[in-house]
């Protein structure tokens, strides 16, 4: 019964470094081919919000921890120092994916925000859950063999509970291939080079399940704080 349960731990692992290793190729892809004109992504993510109506949100450059991604409550794209300078592919397919989503309305949206709630579930839980499990082991309350089934059954919902929702980041990559084809028009080869990395990049959050420790350590600990803007500080133009 232990060895099924720790199979399915496996496979819940195989999957995270799976989808962690699509959105890194995906960089490394991305980052060999220079979009012509010199546009940073930002710039290209501005140009893609103000053409889908969406020129009320800000796009604000943030370092840390947890980045590169857009707020719906803030209204906020945020965006890396490397990212939204870059003039490479790949800062492009992640600034505009980001984008993406300030662009879902309706059902769309309601989908989007289900989807940031399993990206928080799966930033946090695992190492919750794993430490929980530790402290249960050694206080004696729980067998070790229960200990890794409870382990390995929690861990695996959390990452089906994300692959679940990851059709909303497909949904996104399609809505940049669209207006990249637009806008490349005249760099058929390029366009190839998009349509093989924005699928990847939609990845990314499903592969944070194997950065868990950090988000949880930093993120939800006080030595974290100042890993996000400030909910009172209104962003930057």
């Amino acid at each position: 019964m232990v060895g099924i349960f720790l199979i399915i731990l496996l496979i819940t692992l195989g999957i995270a470094r799976f989808a962690a290793s699509r959105y890194e190729d995906a960089l490394k892809a991305g980052a060999i081919h220079t979009v012509p004109g010199g546009q940073t992504a930002s710039e290209a993510a501005r140009e893609f919000l103000d053409e889908m109506g969406a020129t009320n949100v800000t796009i604000m450059e943030h370092n840390a921890l947890i980045t590169n991604y857009y707020d719906p409550k803030r209204k906020c794209l945020f965006l890396d120092r490397a990212i939204s300078g870059g003039t490479d592919a790949g800062s492009w397919a992640v600034a505009l994916h980001e984008a993406a989503h300030a662009t879902h309305e309706g059902d769309a949206a309601k989908a989007f925000n289900w989807r940031q709630g399993n990206i928080r579930l799966t930033r946090y839980a695992p190492t919750l859950v794993a430490l929980v499990c530790i402290i249960l082991m050694v206080l004696k309350r729980m067998p070790a063999t229960r200990v890794m089934m409870v382990c390995s059954a929690l861990c695996a919902l959390i990452m089906l509970v994300n692959v679940l929702s990851i059709p909303v980041e497909f949904n996104a990559s399609q809505r940049v291939m669209a207006w990249i084809e637009q806008k490349l028009k005249r760099h058929a080869s390029l366009i190839d080079v998009f349509a093989v990395i924005l699928p990847r990049i939609a990845w990314r959050d499903t592969g944070i399940f194997l950065k868990s420790p950090a988000y949880f350590f930093y993120g939800m600990l006080p030595v974290g704080g100042k890993l996000r803007p400030n909910q009172k500080t209104p962003p930057k133009k």
